[in-house]
């Protein structure tokens, strides 16, 4: 009995931390045209950007309201809306090096275009920049499954061939011997 409760408690507790998390989970919509801008940007920064028809998953999606810097003799425009988002994508070279990137991507709703680094930079708001700093980890990672099944195929095409095969081959004298195919098998008398 004690069991039972016991279970039913650590159940119940782990139940309501669960859910906890996915109350306090900030994940924002992203705008309509930012999968396709965001994108297109990749395309042209990876030459070997491979696209399918989910070809990027954004998700950690955040909303903020920053206000750009006036450059030299130009006025400062108003407050813009950047939508930041966690982006992860394939490339794909010489169809067998295939690589899983992860990285942080933003995106101006307000001129509807993706922004760089330098000028996410330029804008100086705290919230992009630990946005961007809680994903320090990202970056590029080699699939080598492909790889590996390529190079255990070298190694085990000619164990095959010395050990299952090479035993399995024809052979002539064998054969002979068997079937007395030179008279050898006849007695003296």
């Amino acid at each position: 009995m004690l069991k039972q409760i016991t279970a039913s408690l650590m159940a119940l507790t782990l139940l309501l931390s669960g859910g906890a998390g996915a109350l306090a989970a900030t994940d924002v919509e992203e705008p309509k045209g930012m999968e396709k801008a965001v994108e297109k940007h990749l395309e042209k920064e990876f030459y070997d950007f491979h696209k399918t028809k989910n070809a990027v998953d954004l998700s950690e999606t955040i909303k903020v309201e920053a206000t750009p810097q006036a450059e030299d003799g130009k006025e400062a425009s108003g407050p813009i809306t950047v939508y930041a988002s966690l982006a992860k994508f394939q490339t794909v070279r010489d169809d067998i090096y295939t690589f899983s990137h992860r990285e942080v991507v933003y995106y101006d709703a307000t001129n509807k275009k993706v922004l760089t680094g330098t000028e996410v930079g330029k804008l100086e708001n705290d919230k992009l920049i630990e946005y961007k700093d809680s994903f320090a980890h990202l970056g590029k990672k080699m699939n080598l499954g492909w790889i590996l099944s390529l190079h255990g195929l070298i190694l085990l095409i000619p164990a095959y061939f010395m050990f299952v095969w090479g035993n399995q081959v024809y052979s002539s004298t064998s054969f002979q011997i068997r079937n007395n195919i030179y008279n050898q098998k006849h007695t003296f008398n």
